[in-house]
């Protein structure tokens, strides 16, 4: 069985400067919509604190420009420093992207940031949950190389806790006679958090889709098996609050939708609850 599926519309800004609301404006605009449902302020690294960034999605909410507030790529700490401003403002942090897969379930850094996220029922919108392909069949030295996930992970070839985890993949995957791909969607299903899963190619289209069904699931074991296997390859110690001489002013606009049911999603789309 397929899961149903609705529309959802998410943005993210970044170091905006100058009139932050028009940008959101323009972003709306862009996309056909008076108010997009959910706004990511991109990653903690700006020119001003991340409290500034939150008030200023609070007035978007406001001014009926946005429903609800995202961060990304934020840890536990600032988790809980955007939940202190939002709450000041009578609003509330909705979802936190940021990595989440095998390559970084073990993470110290990501499980202090799991449990803050809980605490406020905050969702987990997980980017990378095939590590850009490390997770997936066909992985060799030279392929590697050109994998950002690897740089940003510090994995390199040959690299034993890698070959274990891959291994173990493989072997539930043969087993359910799934991808590798499929497996590791399911499993960060089974986390509570919500794949954004990338889509350049029609079968990572159908890994996605195949990954939502409810016709096969992972045991209680295999999913043991994967956690213990899990490497602990955080990026969330990395960001800093801010970068110096930071004065870009882009902003992304994407039409987005998700599964009804916390199936994983496809490129740069989000499951949400409807309003």
């Amino acid at each position: 069985m397929i899961p149903t599926f609705f529309w959802t519309i998410a943005t993210k800004y970044q170091c905006l400067n100058g009139n932050r609301h028009q940008a959101v404006k323009g972003m709306n605009k862009r996309l056909n919509v008076e108010t997009q449902d959910l706004l990511f302020i991109h990653s903690p690294v700006h020119p001003l604190p991340l409290e500034h960034w939150v008030r200023a999605a609070c007035k978007a909410v406001d001014l009926g420009l946005v429903k609800r507030i995202g961060l990304s790529n934020c840890n536990a700490n600032q988790v809980a420093r955007a939940v202190a401003a939002a709450k000041a403002q009578g609003k509330r942090i909705c979802a936190n992207q940021v990595l989440f897969s095998l390559l970084d379930y073990n993470s110290p850094a990501l499980q202090d940031m799991l449990k803050v996220c809980a605490a406020e029922d905050i969702k987990i919108v997980g980017f990378s949950p095939i590590g850009q392909g490390l997770l997936t069949e066909g992985l060799t030295e030279e392929g590697m190389k050109g994998i950002r996930m690897a740089m940003m992970t510090g994995l390199r070839w040959g690299d034993g806790g890698l070959n274990t985890l891959r291994s173990e993949i493989e072997m539930i995957a043969k087993r359910c006679k799934r991808s590798m791909a499929q497996v590791c969607i399911k499993w960060s299903i089974h986390k509570g958090a919500i794949p954004l899963v990338g889509v350049r190619r029609t079968k990572h289209a159908e890994d996605a889709v195949a990954a939502a069904s409810n016709e096969w699931d992972l045991s209680a074991e295999e999913i043991q098996r994967l956690d213990v296997a899990a490497l602990d390859r955080s990026t969330l110690e990395k960001p800093g609050e801010a970068r110096p001489g930071c004065s870009c002013s882009r902003t992304e606009g994407r039409a987005t939708h998700g599964p009804a049911n916390n199936a994983p999603v496809l490129q740069e789309a989000l499951l949400w609850p409807a309003a």
